[in-house]
């Protein structure tokens, strides 16, 4: 944090008992543990990102403060005076944007303590540094818990203050409100926003130091990062879901006993609204539940925190089994194996060493845990709103049924190539500088081959069994060649000039066209299931059309092979295996005198 910033956050008579606190033992204790949390990995080449506490704190604060600023229109005075809304009762018309907030600062929250949950519990490295030293057990564990609460403080604190005072002075300043109210409103949704954040903090570290505290050691690792992909998953569907936050409210008044009642959101809702004397009698009642959820949440975690930490502290330096020697793992790794069973040499070497470093490694886990969970709640999504018409109106199978498996292909092949990115351990690439071959590219069908170790048997083959089921087996098959071709081509287009080993090369740095990639990706997204959806639709409608994919798949083959010929001898091809991310240039020259 900047000097200037810290004296003007932090008064001169709070930073000097923080100060003395900080040198005496107990204080570094709590300083090292807090510093762990921040940190990410143990080098500077780290396969997890590198955050600052400033950087961490101001991303978690930007979703809420834009979001904020985009309710100019809605609340302004002269805009509305022009729409004929001049009286209105803003407590209840702000219901859906206090909804949506809530859904923000929940989900950002939540998904910060499923990343940094496996640095809130001591590893081996904190074992050999602080067990040899003359601290009691106990002080170790007081000042990670004082820690724990200082960081789920300042999380929940820094996701609400901005938008507490941003978000009334928006509202309230169509109505012209005097600072009384004003100061109300600002109270109650700081009050509210902060409760929701630590409810969601609490919820999630009472799960998974439960599944910690009861589930053997093997099995704890083996399921952990498939768990928290699961949670990342149920916490992005709050953002999404934070938009209907009327319509889930007017369902709700509409049908009290549905599952509607039992959404975390809502609670804290009929909470702001209560406290705002403007709730019905049902978001009065669901207002109390969340006081309870919250204090519940937080006695569990208190609980599951302290049995979690004592295990994980005491067992630590335990023997145990290797996660390829798992028997969870070692079922997965058997099944993804027999890609690389009619290959030898190299391709299959690596082709076993890239699949393992991603089930070992936690990051990784993570964004395939993530990929695959998202991917599949979309793919659900539209065949949710299909189900039972398979069929439309045409005779042709409904195009939502077509649209899902893209979706689940797209998320899982993205998902794997970012995960190509992050290194497994940079420092051991020795190993491949010394046995590849540096002016032969043999990585990208290496590269090819894991991505459909993974996408066969997690889109390929449910795929299979759905359409099966749904449409027979002629309208499956021609539905699953066109999936597996579409997927090939994605393949080629994400990996074009790919000439890496994956996993071992650094980390890319922040590139400046970033927004401009997510954006091609999400227009990549809506192009390959949309279009995907009518190409299919249109070879279901005449089969004899499938034969025009592999004439069409060789055409563009026979054009890219000629164009890397071309470049070639020109001399413009990058060729070979490299081990470092060449940097972006700031500036790109002209070279305009080099033809002179």
């Amino acid at each position: 944090m900047p000097m200037a910033l810290r004296r003007i956050l932090l008064p001169r008579f709070v930073r000097r008992p923080i100060r003395r606190f900080a040198r005496r033992p107990f204080g570094r204790l709590v300083g090292h543990f807090l510093a762990r949390m921040v940190r990410g990995g143990q080098d500077s080449e780290s396969t997890e990102f590198e955050f600052g506490a400033g950087f961490l704190l101001g991303i978690l604060a930007a979703p809420g403060s834009f979001y904020c600023f985009l309710l100019f229109d809605k609340y302004s005075s002269f805009l509305n005076w022009m729409r004929g809304t001049l009286r209105q009762d803003v407590y209840v018309t702000s219901l859906p944007d206090k909804y949506l907030l809530i859904s923000l600062a929940m989900a950002v929250t939540g998904i910060v303590t499923v990343l940094k949950w496996d640095k809130l519990l001591p590893d081996s490295q904190d074992y050999l540094n602080l067990a040899p030293l003359p601290i009691r057990p106990r002080n170790v564990l007081l000042a990670n818990a004082a820690a724990l609460l200082i960081a789920i403080l300042v999380v929940a604190v820094d996701v609400s203050a901005v938008p507490s005072v941003l978000f009334p002075a928006f509202v309230m300043a169509s109505v012209h409100a005097r600072p009384a109210a004003f100061a109300q409103f600002i109270g109650a949704h700081a009050a509210c926003v902060f409760l929701a954040s630590l409810f969601t903090i609490c919820t999630v570290f009472a799960l998974l130091g439960t599944l910690s505290a009861i589930l053997p050691r093997e099995a704890f690792r083996a399921c952990s990062s498939w768990v928290r992909g699961v949670l990342l998953v149920a916490l992005l569907t709050l953002l999404p879901a934070g938009f209907t936050g009327a319509t889930l409210v007017r369902g709700l008044e509409r049908h009290p006993d549905s599952m509607l009642r039992f959404l975390p959101p809502i609670w804290f809702v009929g909470l702001y609204q209560d406290w705002q004397h403007r709730a019905t009698p049902l978001l009065a009642h669901l207002g109390r539940n969340a006081l309870t959820a919250a204090a519940v949440a937080f006695g569990l975690m208190v609980v599951t925190y302290a049995l979690s930490y004592r295990r994980r502290f005491a067992g630590v330096l335990e023997g145990g089994r290797r996660p390829s020697e798992q028997r969870l793992i070692a079922l997965v790794l058997a099944v993804l194996d027999l890609f690389s069973e009619r290959a030898s040499g190299f391709p299959r070497a690596c082709h076993r060493f890239a699949v393992r470093a991603l089930l070992r490694n936690e990051a990784h886990r993570l964004f395939i845990a993530v990929s695959i969970g998202l991917g599949w709640l979309l793919a659900v999504q539209e065949v949710s709103s299909t189900i039972p018409a398979v069929w439309d109106k045409s005779g042709l199978p409904a195009v939502a049924m077509l649209d899902a498996p893209l979706a689940a292909a797209y998320l899982l092949i993205l998902g794997l190539r970012v995960a190509f990115e992050l290194p497994a351990g940079v420092p051991a690439n020795w190993v491949f500088r010394t046995i590849v071959d540096g002016r032969e590219n043999e990585t990208l069908p290496v590269a090819r081959r894991v991505l459909f170790s993974f996408l066969i048997p997690f889109v390929v083959l449910p795929d299979l069994v759905l359409s099966w089921w749904a449409w027979g087996p002629v309208t499956a098959g021609i539905h699953l060649l066109c999936l597996l071709a579409l997927s090939l081509c994605l393949i080629e287009v994400q990996f074009a000039g790919y000439r890496k080993v994956p996993l071992t090369c650094p980390m890319p740095g922040f590139r400046d066209n970033l927004l401009m990639l997510c954006l091609v990706q999400f227009l990549g997204f809506e192009l390959f299931t949309r279009g995907g959806a009518a190409m299919e639709r249109w070879m279901i409608d005449m089969p004899w059309r499938l034969v025009l994919v592999p004439a069409a798949m060789w055409g563009a083959w026979y054009w890219n092979r000629q164009r890397i010929v071309e470049a070639r001898e020109a001399g413009e091809l990058e060729e070979g295996v490299t081990f470092e991310n060449t940097p972006v240039r700031a500036v790109e020259r002209l070279n305009l005198s080099d033809g002179m």
